[in-house]
């Protein structure tokens, strides 16, 4: 079995950078990480890689495949009026906009294929860390639920929070989602 965790950036302050609330907040997300990662890898938007940072590694890679997507992008107007209102996270509203629905599963599919040649980058039982972006994340996780529903990982995934996607040489063995306690967020 190979590990692939996929955390969310930390909070953003005014520009483009993490908040010093971003900051404290990865170091209290440390908690969730494993002792040890064969691989580092970075969005190559600034908040992600402040949070690698924030974490506590200080060498990792850069991939375009993890940066910043809307994966509901070509339906962001309906999805966004529908989030807004029913008092929903645009995310959540995909399910109820089959194209949107469509659109995400596919974005999640292209996003998990990066996560398998990270995967088979790794030894057998080794593990890397990705730190990316939130919606396509959940997106990816979800290709290894059984229906495909966002209450299936508990919802949207927060700040620092993320998803062990678990490869059983190509095949998705499974995902956990990785959450801060209320302690922690």
């Amino acid at each position: 079995m190979k590990y692939v965790e996929v955390f969310r950036h930390s909070k953003r302050g005014e520009g483009k950078g993490l908040s010093e609330e971003g900051r404290e907040l990865a170091r209290r997300a440390r908690a969730l990480l494993a002792a040890h990662y064969a691989l580092c890898i970075s969005s190559p938007k600034e908040r992600a890689s402040e949070t690698l940072e924030a974490l506590g590694f200080e060498r990792y890679e850069i991939d375009e495949a993890f940066t910043a997507v809307n994966p509901w992008e070509p339906f962001d107007t309906q999805v966004t009026k529908l989030a807004q209102a029913r008092g929903i996270i645009p995310l959540a509203a995909c399910w109820e906009i089959p194209e949107a629905l469509a659109y995400l599963r596919m974005q999640g599919e292209t996003f998990l294929a990066a996560l398998r040649r990270v995967s088979r980058r790794l030894p057998d039982e080794g593990r890397a860390l990705v730190i990316s972006h939130g919606g396509i994340l959940e997106a990816a996780a979800l290709r290894g639920c059984p229906r495909y529903h966002l209450d299936e990982i508990g919802g949207e995934i927060g700040f620092c929070e993320g998803v062990t996607f678990k490869f059983e040489g190509e095949n998705l063995a499974g995902v956990e989602a990785k959450r801060l306690g209320a302690s922690e967020a």
